[in-house]
């Protein structure tokens, strides 16, 4: 009896474990299912409803990573990068082995301006070879946003071959700049130089880089084609930086080392002149005694044998001198030398001065650490004075050439905050060439920052510079084209410097841009209205205007609009 019932048990448990194993996998293929389903909706465009299905879906099976993964894709393809980057980030955290899933994150992090640098730090652990010149070139980024120098440097490294093609102008700004930090300066230039063969900003701050480099190594002459070079391709910006005072400073170098090089060749010359006429005048004496002899062989031979008589003189002469005491020299008199048995004072005019740079120059490095900050600078209060004239030997060495001395040092170069600060108190003051300047200092420092580019374009405005101001302001759109302020300050200049006709297609170009902008809508508004005088599609957009920004105080002008445009 008992053995039945265990049999009747037994069986009765298979059946069960059976039913539940199909009905397990029966769920499975039907979540499968529906998952392809969602996406081939998602691929023929229906995102919405491949949305609804795969949310749906995800209520039965919580925290599921194919559902997760799935709904992150088809947030992706819509366009939505934030809420795929929320949940493709869900599904990584469950499988963080999971190579594929990891980059998907990472690609959705980063078009969402998410942090990302983590996920590529993974990636480039997990898999490297997965790695392009493109990934590691952002991790070179993320590294020297961190301070990692030499990790930055690698990274960087790893993503250019600049014999296959010519890295991007800003990938060789930051390689030369994390050489000069590691202390590779010869690697430094090279870089720096590649990317100051360009007329991108970019070459701004590789070129103040290389000037940087010149004055550390005290290489005037490079340090002197730097700023040529600088002075060709963006006029205006060395004066309104902190490298005005050394070009002051190399120019009166430069006088000097002529001035002294030209006293070297005088001195050669005269050198090679005394040195001349004695042989000359020896010449000339055995010149005249050949023809003195010729003429009388008797009064030659009794020259000979004077000459004779005259050498045995100088002997005993000689013999006599070599017995005499020395001649004693005054201790107080300047450097003197014996010449024919006379003591005779040095000539103090003979002294050729030095040629020295006397440069005053704060050379900074804009992304160092405190610890690892680099500088070179003097200090602007001591005055520049020609070193005093140096005793020197009777008989100097003309050829040697002289030693320039180094720079001296003063106080740490201005943040990029405070020269903003002092650029803005120098606008209310309304000392518009002032904020200029100091806003081009700030770019020397950081010419990424859209904000200082956007500034200068502001100042130049007020100060009446259009030209400058649109240049300036463009640069700042192309920094951070998705920013609506930077668009509107640059429409603000190209009303000014288009024509009108251009200027409407320019605000055509910022509404595309920014179709939700109550400002940009009601500017084209005005533009259809007033340039191309098309009432039924200004009268649309001044709707339009009202319908996004029922609050904006403006509103009662579009009102007006309308009615009048009926």
């Amino acid at each position: 009896m008992l053995k039945a019932n265990f049999k009747s048990v037994f069986f009765i448990s298979l059946i069960t474990t059976s039913i539940w194993l199909v009905a397990c996998s029966s769920n499975e293929e039907t979540k499968a299912a529906q998952i392809k389903d969602a996406l081939s909706l998602s691929e023929k465009g229906a995102n919405a409803e491949a949305l609804k299905m795969l949310e749906k879906l995800a209520t039965q099976h919580p925290d599921d990573i194919e559902i997760l993964k799935s709904i992150g894709q088809v947030y992706s393809a819509d366009g939505d990068a934030s809420m795929a980057s929320l949940f493709l980030e869900q599904a990584y955290l469950q499988s963080p082995n999971d190579t594929e899933l990891l980059f998907q994150t990472y690609q959705s992090l980063y078009a969402a301006k998410q942090p990302a640098g983590h996920l590529l730090e993974k990636l480039a652990e997990q898999t490297p070879e997965a790695m392009t010149p493109k990934l590691w070139t952002r991790l070179g980024q993320f590294r020297q946003t961190a301070n990692l120098i030499q990790p930055a440097l690698d990274a960087f490294l790893k993503g250019v071959d600049p014999e296959k093609a010519k890295p991007a102008p800003e990938t060789t700004v930051a390689i030369g700049q994390l050489f000069v930090k590691v202390g590779n300066l010869p690697q430094a230039e090279y870089w720096l130089k590649m990317a100051a063969d360009n007329d991108e900003p970019n070459a701004l701050t590789a070129l103040f880089s290389l000037l940087e480099i010149n004055l550390r190594q005290e290489d005037w002459s490079d340090a002197e084609a730097t700023i040529t070079q600088l002075d060709t391709q963006f006029p205006g910006a060395v004066d309104a930086s902190q490298w005005e005072q050394a070009r002051q400073e190399l120019t009166s170098w430069r006088k000097s080392q002529d001035e002294m090089e030209a006293k070297l060749a005088q001195a050669q010359a005269d050198e090679k002149a005394a040195e001349a006429k004695p042989k000359a005048s020896t010449a000339l004496v055995e010149a005249a005694q050949v023809l003195e002899y010729d003429e009388n062989p008797k009064k030659s031979e009794n020259a000979v044998t004077n000459s004779k008589a005259q050498i045995i003189a100088d002997m005993e002469a000689a013999e006599a001198m070599a017995e005499a005491p020395a001649i004693e020299i005054n201790e107080g008199a300047d450097v003197t030398l014996v010449q024919d048995n006379k003591v005779i004072a040095s000539d103090p005019s003979n002294t050729i001065e030095p040629a020295v740079p006397m440069t005053t120059a704060e050379v900074g490095s804009d992304q160092a650490s405190a610890a690892e900050e680099t500088t070179l600078m003097v200090d602007a209060d001591t005055s520049i004075e020609p070193a005093p004239t140096p005793i020197v030997e009777a008989f100097p060495t003309l050829e040697a050439e002289p030693k320039p001395t180094a720079l001296s040092t003063s106080s740490r170069p201005q943040t990029v905050e405070e020269l903003m600060a002092d650029a803005e108190t120098a606008t209310l003051d309304r000392d518009f060439k002032s904020a200029i300047r100091k806003y081009w200092t700030a770019i020397g420092i950081a010419n990424d920052r859209a904000e200082v580019w956007n500034l200068l374009s502001r100042a130049y405005l007020v100060d009446g510079q259009l030209n400058n101001a649109e240049t300036t302001a463009l640069e700042a759109v192309r920094l951070e084209p998705r920013q609506v302020t930077h668009t509107l300050d640059y429409l603000r200049v190209a009303q000014r410097s288009l024509a009108p006709e251009d200027f409407l297609a320019e605000l055509e170009t910022a509404y595309a841009r920014f179709p939700t902008s109550p400002e940009i809508t009601l500017s084209i508004a005005r533009g259809h209205e007033r340039i191309s005088q098309d009432r039924p599609t200004a009268r649309d957009l001044y709707l339009r205007f009202i319908d996004i920004a029922p609050n904006h105080p403006l509103i009662p002008e579009a009102q007006e609009a309308v009615a009048r445009l009926r």
